[in-house]
């Protein structure tokens, strides 16, 4: 439902459903999505299938027009536990679609219920294609990734399976056209969107099966994210750090002692390019 925040009057509501079954769809207590509001004022909400296991566990990735709460397009794979991030559409190079951002989801592929192949995606609201698993039309696949570790645990009948992604949100580093995100091996990654490859991890803890946990970049540039029910800081802070003087600038020892006498600082550049004192 949308409500008048000035008013708190009702503006709409929709009820949430497959939309391959056209049931209503599960919601259950402990799932921590979050309704999205996209820059275009769309509404993502993550759901269950219903019935339960009818895709894979994964549910569906719901979005909605922000004024009506109409569904405004086709449902993106995998819903269940997630809140969709943002993703310039700059940070993708290579993307020809015509829509103004992407979406950044978990993908998850259980062992059981389907190969245990876990995955991360960037997905395309605006386009679609055919589910690869379950045959329904979905949003379009930008850019895909499989978890790095192997998971052993489901056996012998999962020869590709990997650990989870255990996250309901990541966080996007636009500079670095980057997807910051955790997984159930303990390890902080991140997704060059460039390369499509994991360009660095960091080891948080040795790994452990957890609840889903949110990634963010905080104001000081930090990244903050939770393993083990620890929430961890990683990367330097630059809050009351002076800037570095850039490589291309020489500065020469000033003489005599410029706090006693008069003097003149000479510099010299490498290159063209503006100096700040």
């Amino acid at each position: 439902m949308t409500i008048n925040a000035a008013t708190m009057q009702l503006n709409a509501q929709r009820l949430l459903v497959d939309p391959v079954t056209g049931n209503p769809a599960l919601v259950p207590n402990d799932g921590t999505s979050s309704p999205m509001v996209a820059p275009d004022g769309r509404v993502f909400y993550g759901v269950l299938e219903s019935p339960f296991g009818s895709n894979a566990v994964r549910g569906w990735m719901l979005q909605f027009n922000g004024s009506t709460l109409a569904p405004a397009g086709v449902p993106g794979a995998f819903g269940w536990d997630d809140t969709p991030s943002i993703v310039p559409v700059s940070a993708v190079p290579g993307y020809a679609g015509s829509a103004s951002y992407l979406l950044m989801t978990k993908y998850n592929y259980y062992a059981g219920a389907g190969d245990g192949v876990n995955k991360i995606a960037v997905l395309d609201p605006d386009a679609s294609q055919a589910d690869a698993h379950a045959g329904a039309t979905v949003m379009k696949e930008v850019r895909v990734i499989a978890g790095a570790t192997p998971d052993p645990e489901p056996g012998p009948g999962f020869p590709n399976a990997v650990k989870e992604w255990c996250i309901n949100t990541a966080a996007i580093d636009p500079f670095s056209r980057s997807v910051l995100a955790g997984s159930e091996d303990g390890k902080l990654y991140r997704w060059d969107l460039v390369s499509n490859t994991f360009t660095e991890s960091v080891v948080l803890t040795p790994g452990i099966g957890e609840a889903y946990t949110p990634t963010l970049v905080g104001p000081d540039g930090q990244v903050y994210a939770i393993n083990n029910a620890t929430l961890f800081a990683v990367g330097a802070s630059v809050v009351g750090v002076p800037p570095r003087v850039p490589a291309a600038v020489a500065l020469a020892r000033a003489q005599p002692n410029p706090f006693t006498v008069a003097t003149k600082l000479r510099f010299s550049l490498a290159a063209a390019g503006p100096v700040r004192f």
